[in-house]
């Protein structure tokens, strides 16, 4: 690594290639967005995870820019709270709020856009349901779900009115879906029935302060899921 951090983004995944495909909308701006990471939610492996968080303290080390980090809302999820996935981005973002005087750290929600991460809750459902297989359903959870045209496009927006300051922002769907109504969507669009068992789970409650939340109607759940998975 150079002694110091010239690029305006940081990452090779879904997310950063989006960004880089907007790179005219905010490139006069002295900003880096670091959107590199663990693309898995369920990550265990401790070397992995220490790993994430060596490279992000050694990017703060070098970095000669404004620090824009793309987080997950999944912070919020206290029924989450304990996975090590979100007890790394937890790390990470404190790390970044004690290390830096200007940063913005964007929270995003459930992502579909047409990547192939099998581990995001869309990709996980149409896998299942596509080929007839059976998985459970957590019955009394809500999901959040973007289009990542959407994500993108706003957070671009949110980048140029606050890359200067000191702020965390929850970029979310005004609506949240529990995982069912998901499943039903997909049932309507691929015209086949969901093989699943219902479970139970605790405490999906959320501290939605410092939150942006997009508008749209009632059709937008199944308008992504089309756009993104009706063949």
């Amino acid at each position: 690594m150079s002694k110091s951090i010239r690029k305006t983004i940081i990452g090779s995944g879904f997310i950063a290639s989006k960004f880089k495909k907007k790179l005219q909308y905010y490139k006069k701006y002295n900003i880096t967005i670091y959107a590199a990471g663990i693309s898995n939610s369920l990550e265990k492996n401790k070397k992995n995870l220490s790993r994430e968080i060596n490279k992000i303290k050694k990017f703060i080390k070098l970095n000669t820019k404004q620090l824009i980090y793309i987080s997950t809302y999944s912070i919020l999820d206290k029924s989450r709270k304990d996975k090590p996935y979100v007890k790394n981005k937890i790390i990470i973002e404190n790390i970044i709020k004690k290390s830096t005087n200007e940063y913005l750290i964007i929270r995003l929600p459930e992502i579909v856009g047409g990547n192939k991460n099998l581990n995001t809750l869309t990709n996980f459902f149409y896998e299942k349901i596509n080929n007839n297989k059976s998985f459970l359903l957590f019955k009394n959870v809500r999901r959040n779900i973007l289009d990542v045209d959407d994500a993108i496009n706003k957070s671009i927006i949110l980048i140029k009115k606050y890359y200067k300051k000191q702020k965390t922002i929850n970029l979310l769907n005004k609506s949240f879906y529990t995982p069912e109504k998901i499943v039903k969507t997909f049932e309507k669009i691929l015209q086949k029935k969901a093989r699943y068992k219902k479970k139970k789970i605790i405490n999906n409650s959320f501290n939605l302060n410092d939150s942006y939340f997009l508008n749209f109607n009632k059709n937008y759940l199944l308008k992504v899921l089309e756009k993104y998975y009706l063949k």
